[in-house]
């Protein structure tokens, strides 16, 4: 799964970085009282790296409680393995493999 994200996520920045470089003229940027001219490629990849930040910061406290209900349940398990009585011996030797006589 998580090579499937990487690929997606780097032909979305690919075509991204085509989209910027193909779109190159000047702009103009107004924010209330604020104007400045910039190229259209600085404005995409400055906007798309924010956009990548802003998702990533979204995503933490979510990959926090993950971790920590991991960390939880691994305790647990390991508590449980405690104190379970061991009623299965442990193997001391691989069987020999059953041969067939050749036909």
């Amino acid at each position: 799964m998580r090579q499937a994200a990487l690929i997606v996520f780097l032909f979305l920045a690919i075509a991204v970085a085509l989209f910027a470089v193909q779109n190159a003229g000047p702009v103009t940027l107004r924010f209330g009282f604020w104007s400045v001219e910039i190229s259209l490629v600085v404005v995409v990849l400055v906007t798309a790296a924010l956009g990548a930040v802003l998702a990533s910061l979204l995503s933490l406290p979510g990959w926090f409680r993950d971790r920590r209900l991991l960390r939880q349940q691994s305790q647990e398990l390991e508590a449980l393995r405690a104190s379970r009585p061991s009623t299965i011996p442990a193997p001391t030797a691989s069987p020999k493999p059953q041969t067939r006589p050749p036909a």
